[in-house]
Formats: structure tokens, C-alpha cells, sequence
């Protein structure tokens, strides 16, 4: 059997989902020099999972912004899908599952709206720069 696009996971997968933290930021590599280089690839946080009754690892793209969402807040994953890779230990292999997302979303907000923000803008002032006649 093969998962070339990965595992799509459903509600049941995860259960409730808390947030833990950042656990690591990868920076990218280069081969041809064989270093490190300052330019961020991804940023990998800690959820515990009430299903799997576990922490696991998801990892965000490099273009999302840090997140700073309280410790043990309900989350969600945007998108999420879960990946198997091989890593080889002597003559045995064991498998390690990755989850990837788009982003980590608060339970309770609307992307980054909260439910008391109220708009700066007086009502009816019209767009900056139009003068009244």
C-alpha cells in the first residue's frame, strides 16, 4: 500500500488539541557547502492530543508568523496531513510519522479576530483622503 500524498486525518484523529509551544525552529541546509543557514525552513510546535493521549510534533510552514498562543489553549490545525518516513537503524528501519499543517488556528477565534476587537475607524467617515461636499 501506498500514501504518496500522505494521510488525510478526520475529527477522530486528534481529538481535542491543546497548545504546548515552539519546540524548534528548522533553519534550511545547504549541501553544497554542508552547513546550516539562517534562512528559517519551518517552525515545529508541541500539541498534546487527547486521542492519541500523547504530544506530538506539527510542523508550519516557514512563511507563517510565530505563534504566541497561550499554554494549554484549545487549537486546531488548518489543513493538516500526516506523512510516514523511513529512518534506517542497523539492518531494521523504524517508521516515523510527521504531521504537517497550514497553520494553527485558536479555538474560539476567526483567524486572529478576536470576538472584543472593535474597529478602529469611526462609522460613516468614508475612505482617507475624500473630502465631504
Amino acid at each position: 500500500m501506498e500514501f504518496k500524498t500522505g494521510i488525510m486525518p478526520d475529527e477522530q484523529t486528534f481529538g481535542d488539541l491543546f497548545f504546548m509551544g515552539l519546540k524548534r525552529e528548522r533553519m534550511v541546509f545547504d549541501r553544497e557547502k554542508q552547513q546550516r543557514t539562517d534562512q528559517l525552513d519551518s517552525r515545529i510546535y508541541n500539541l498534546a492530543s487527547s486521542t492519541q493521549m500523547e504530544q506530538i510534533e506539527v510542523t508550519l510552514p516557514e512563511y507563517i508568523d510565530l505563534k504566541e498562543i497561550d499554554f494549554n489553549k484549545q487549537v486546531k490545525l488548518k489543513n493538516p496531513i500526516i506523512r510516514a518516513r523511513a529512518q534506517a537503524n542497523g539492518n531494521f528501519a523504524n517508521v516515523i510519522w510527521t504531521v504537517e499543517a497550514e497553520d494553527i488556528i485558536e479555538v474560539g477565534s476567526s483567524n486572529g479576530v478576536k470576538k472584543n476587537e472593535t474597529n478602529k475607524e469611526p462609522v460613516g467617515t468614508g475612505a482617507p483622503g475624500q473630502d465631504k461636499k
